[in-house]
């Protein structure tokens, strides 16, 4: 687990849900970036739907804010989400017969062993 040396502290202030958040960020996320301002963008709200992009300067304060309300079809389309999941479903049973293949050498490696 990190420290809290390992964070800076940061405010900013919602427009959707109008509160001032708190937000802890990373220090090293300045690391290898070579153009600042850069974005940090994350999800926050009651049920995870306001996109939030901060746009953070070398020292990691808040150089600019944009907040947008999500709606269900804001993310993935219906065939997004469809070929996302096929994709997923696919590389799913690809592991489990990896992995189905990977004991079946282990228990001969087991019984060579014994």
């Amino acid at each position: 687990m990190s420290k809290n040396d390992d964070f800076v502290t940061k405010q900013f202030h919602c427009v959707i849900c109008n509160i001032t958040h708190e937000i802890q960020l990373l220090k090293k996320l300045t690391e290898k970036r070579s153009k600042f301002p850069f974005s940090h963008s994350f999800l926050h709200g009651e049920l995870k739907n306001i996109l939030t992009t901060l746009y953070l300067d070398r020292h990691l304060d808040i150089r600019g804010v944009d907040v947008q309300q999500l709606r269900d079809d804001d993310l993935f389309s219906k065939e997004q989400v469809i070929s996302i999941l096929s994709t997923l479903m696919e590389e799913t049973e690809r592991l489990r017969k990896e992995n189905e293949k990977l004991l079946k050498e282990l228990t001969k490696l087991k019984k060579k062993k014994n």
